[in-house]
């Protein structure tokens, strides 16, 4: 089986609504105890107000967690769109790979492979491979150049990975056409690197890469190994 693109991100949504779940059974199931204890050894004497809030804090603790959670602490909306961003770059990208001497892997992470996190996508085409770095919108000025860096870093890892002379370009790619457009280029050390705004941008670009001569059809293959779920293996 391949993984999808997106896949990294439905998994660590899907870890974070179990997490919730069990910070709030273990909240409500301490304080349920709590209470019950409490009123079992207090026999016929009122319950102690005072022994009961004692007893009762870490419960209160673990729902209050939980409330944290859902409401600011792992920013599960974002994930959410940066899932379909993926998804969508994802499919405009299978559309445009028509020969056999094209692949793509969504989500690599082998560590020889990806320097920093994991690559979205890597696609090999006969003009080379892509490194491609989805965003679904605006990337906030103050983690711009970190996105640069994470693909610079992962362009060459990608490089040492490949054959010899095999052209390696990195690419933002915003999902979602911006209301103030991307340069086409951005530099990072030595690696010059492409942007894309909206998917038709790229699958257009691709489609013509992939209209190319030559390519390496073991390449291709190699690629495609790394997008198969027994590469995480």
């Amino acid at each position: 089986m391949k993984r999808n693109p997106g896949e990294w991100l439905r998994t660590r949504i899907l870890e974070r609504h179990l997490e919730v779940a069990l910070w709030t059974v273990a909240g409500t199931t301490w304080l349920l105890g709590a209470v019950v204890a409490l009123w079992v050894g207090s026999g016929p004497k009122p319950l102690d107000p005072w022994s009961i809030s004692i007893v009762a804090l870490p419960g209160a603790a673990f729902l209050g967690f939980a409330l944290y959670v859902v409401k600011r602490g792992w920013r599960v909306p974002d994930m959410r769109k940066g899932m379909r961003a993926e998804e969508t770059i994802g499919q405009a990208i299978e559309y445009a790979l028509t020969r056999d001497t094209c692949a793509v892997a969504h989500h690599v992470e082998d560590e020889n492979i990806a320097r920093v996190g994991d690559i979205d996508h890597l696609v090999a085409t006969p003009d080379g491979l892509w490194v491609i770095e989805t965003k679904h919108g605006r990337v906030p000025k103050s983690q711009f150049r970190e996105t640069l860096r994470r693909i610079a870093a992962n362009v060459e890892g990608v490089r040492k990975w490949a054959p010899p002379g095999v052209r390696v370009t990195g690419c933002l790619v915003f999902a979602n056409k911006q209301d103030e457009p991307p340069k086409p280029t951005y530099e990072h050390g030595k690696e010059t690197i492409r942007a894309f705004d909206g998917r038709n941008a790229l699958m257009w670009e691709l489609r013509e890469k992939a209209r190319g001569t030559g390519g390496s059809r073991k390449l291709a293959r190699r690629v495609w190994k790394l997008g198969k779920l027994e590469a995480a293996d």
